[in-house]
C-alpha cells in the first residue's frame, strides 16, 4: 500500500470524521493494518540513509531517559582537505553499542531523504496548507528516549515496525507556543489513553497534547509527521510588518509630551490599524502565507540545466507549488500567486495549468492533448520549456 495522501494516511478513518472531530481537538487513535506504513521508511531504508548521508548532530542524535547524548556517541568528525569544516562520519560500533544499552536513534526531516517521505510530507502539506516535517525514531530496548513531555505542533505517529507503548494525557495548557509566558504544568492525574502501537497504527495529538513513549525490548520503528500550524501571533507579525507603510506607525512614540498628546497619538495608531483591518484581513494573510510557501527542490536535470524539455511524449512532468492555487482567468489573462510570485499567462495556459494545478503527474503528450483547439503542440511545449525554467514545474522522468 501506498501511503501518499491524507485520506489513506487515516485510512480506515474518513478524512471527514478526522478534521471534523480530531483535528485541532483531541486525541486519536486509529488501527491500521500491518505494513501499512512499510513503504515509508523500512529498515534497508533507514540503513541507507545513515550510510551514505553525511549526518550531523543533532539533526543525527541518540536519546536515552530524556537525555540528549553528545555527538561523539557515534559521530566522529574527520578531517577536510582545501579548508572546509570537518566532516561527520557515522561510528558503527559506538552506535549499535549505544542502542543496545537503550538509546533511541532520531533522524530529523527524514523527508528530505527520503522519496516515499517527502511525497507523503508534499501531499499533507497540500491537504493542510501548513509546513511540515517528518522526523524517525528508532529503538531496541525498553528505555524511553523522551521523558513525559508534548510538543508545540500537531503530530501524527506513524508505527512502522515492530511495536511501542504509548501514555497520552492530554493538554494542561491549550495552544503552547514557543517562548509562552507562561509554563504548562505536568500532568497530574492518569493518563486519557495507554495503548501499544501496532504495525501500521496510527496516533494523531494536537498540539499541547502530553505524552510518553517506551520501546518493548525489540527493534521498533516509528515516524512522527509534525504539522507546524499558523497561530494568530503569527498573524500580528504580518500586519505588524504591514504596517509599515504607515506613516504613523514609522514615526516616533512620543515620550516626553504630555499625556493628552499620548493619548492623540493612540487614537491615531488605533485608527490607522483599524483602517487596516477588515473583515477580508485574516483571508489575505492566509493566502499570502500560502503563496510564500517554496517548494521542495526538484532540480529536473538534465533539462532544466540546458534549457530544454524531453523530446518524448511520455515524459512526466508535475507541478511544484506546495499549496494549493486559485487560477483566476480574467480580461485574457489568466494569474496566480505561487513561489512568492504573482504569475500572469496568456488565458489560453489555463488548459495546461489547470491539471497540473490539480497536482497530477502528467505527460507532455496529455498536456498536448488537453490544450488542443487553444495551443499546439510546439506551443505547448514552450510553455512548459518556460515554467520548467521559472521553477513551476519539474520533471518526474523521461
Amino acid at each position: 500500500m501506498t501511503v501518499n495522501s491524507l485520506s489513506k494516511l487515516l485510512e480506515p478513518l474518513s478524512r471527514e470524521e478526522f478534521l471534523a472531530s480530531c483535528w485541532g481537538q483531541t486525541f486519536r487513535h486509529v488501527r491500521g493494518g500491518a505494513g501499512k506504513f512499510a513503504r515509508l521508511m523500512p529498515w534497508r531504508t533507514l540503513n541507507e540513509i545513515l550510510r551514505r548521508h553525511r549526518l550531523d548532530y543533532p539533526r543525527l542524535r541518540l536519546v536515552r531517559e530524556g537525555e540528549t547524548q553528545p555527538a561523539a556517541s557515534c559521530l566522529r568528525y574527520a578531517a577536510a582537505r582545501r579548508g572546509r569544516g570537518p566532516i561527520p562520519r557515522l561510528k558503527p560500533v559506538e552506535l549499535n553499542e549505544q542502542l543496545r544499552r537503550g538509546a533511541t536513534l532520531v533522524l530529523d526531516a527524514v523527508d528530505e531523504l527520503s522519496e516515499p517521505t517527502e511525497e507523503l510530507a508534499a501531499a499533507l502539506e497540500h491537504a493542510f496548507r501548513e509546513s511540515v516535517q517528518i522526523n524517525c525514531y528508532a529503538g531496541w530496548q525498553s528505555s524511553p528516549g523522551f521523558d513525559l513531555h508534548f510538543d508545540r505542533h500537531d503530530v501524527f505517529i506513524l508505527q512502522v515496525a515492530g511495536r511501542k507503548r504509548w501514555s497520552v494525557y492530554g493538554e494542561t495548557r491549550p495552544h503552547p507556543v514557543g517562548d509562552d509566558i507562561e509554563a504548562a504544568a505536568r500532568p497530574g492525574g492518569p493518563p486519557l489513553w495507554e495503548g501499544v502501537l501496532e504495525d501500521g497504527d496510527l496516533l494523531y495529538m494536537p498540539r499541547g497534547c502530553w505524552h510518553v513513549a517506551v520501546p518493548l525490548n525489540e527493534p521498533t520503528l516509528h515516524l512522527t509527521v509534525g504539522v507546524h500550524r499558523r497561530t494568530g501571533l503569527d498573524f500580528l507579525r504580518w500586519l505588524a510588518a504591514r504596517m509599515r507603510a504607515s506613516e504613523a506607525f514609522r514615526a516616533d512614540l512620543p515620550r516626553l509630551t504630555p499625556e493628552a498628546d499620548l493619548a492623540s497619538h493612540a487614537a491615531r495608531l488605533r485608527g490607522e490599524l483599524l483602517d487596516a483591518w477588515d473583515d477580508r484581513l485574516l483571508a489575505r494573510y492566509l493566502a499570502e502565507y500560502d503563496a510564500e510557501a517554496m517548494p521542495r527542490a526538484r532540480p529536473s536535470l538534465p533539462w532544466a540545466a540546458a534549457g530544454v524539455l524531453p523530446d518524448a511524449a511520455g515524459a512526466l512532468v508535475r507541478w511544484t507549488p506546495p499549496r494549493p492555487v486559485e487560477l483566476k482567468a480574467a480580461g485574457g489573462v489568466v494569474e496566480f500567486s505561487a513561489n512568492r510570485v504573482r504569475w500572469r499567462f496568456a488565458e489560453p495556459a489555463l488548459a495546461v495549468l489547470a491539471p497540473l494545478a490539480e497536482r497530477r503527474v502528467c505527460t507532455v503528450g496529455e498536456l498536448c492533448e488537453a490544450a488542443a483547439g487553444r495551443l499546439d503542440e510546439r506551443t505547448v511545449r514552450t510553455f512548459l520549456r518556460e515554467l520548467l525554467l521559472r521553477g513551476l514545474v519539474a520533471i518526474v522522468d523521461a
